[in-house]
């Protein structure tokens, strides 16, 4: 059997592509002046096209698999949730070391994580690996993060925000991510 150093022509450039992903968010515009500093220097998926935003599911399929029958599906799934307020009012640390900022209230975005999850049941929040759904908004994902310069955070809150749409992004081969669909959360479903 040939080595890979003995490999000539296309075959040696052959390798593994490693799986992209997709997720499904709220975007907070709003806390963008706030918390993008922070994002860029501490929250490596900001750099990566990610907005400020608070994750609805995540992972989700991965971006091959998306059909205009999986779209309609979300679509179908968030169509009984009309826009709400809320506010992002404190700083807060997972026991992995991110912090995040807590939107107040949470339950209407733990109610759209539900709907998406119900509909696809293969596509568990965070994978199945936390028990409970956190709603949160990332300023650093490392434990690292200088406390004191996360702590000038504190001095923006509360923010006020609305939740107005869902967004499907989609990582693309160089792990940029885009969105790919836009779902207003206008109530639309017949009641």
């Amino acid at each position: 059997m040939a080595g890979r150093a003995d490999l000539e022509g296309p075959e040696a450039r052959v390798s593994e592509a490693e799986p992209r992903e997709s997720a499904l968010l709220v975007p907070v515009p709003e806390a963008e002046p706030c918390v993008q500093h922070h994002r860029f220097r501490h929250d490596a998926v900001a750099l990566l096209g990610v907005p400020a935003h608070i994750t609805v599911l995540y992972p989700f399929m991965e971006p091959d698999e998306i059909s205009e029958a999986a779209t309609d599906a979300v679509r179908e799934a968030l169509a009984p949730f009309s826009g709400f307020p809320f506010r992002l009012t404190r700083l807060a640390h997972f026991p992995e070391g991110a912090t995040y900022l807590a939107p107040e209230p949470a339950t209407p975005f733990v109610r759209l994580t539900m709907a998406i999850a119900e509909r696809f049941p293969a596509y568990p929040p965070y994978g199945g690996t936390h028990a409970e759904v956190i709603p949160h908004l990332t300023v650093a994902q490392s434990p690292d993060a200088p406390a004191a310069e996360l702590a000038e955070i504190e001095r923006h809150l509360p923010i006020r925000c609305v939740a107005r749409e869902t967004w499907l992004m989609v990582e693309d081969d160089e792990h940029r991510w885009r969105n790919h669909r836009r779902f207003a959360l206008d109530g639309s479903a017949p009641a």
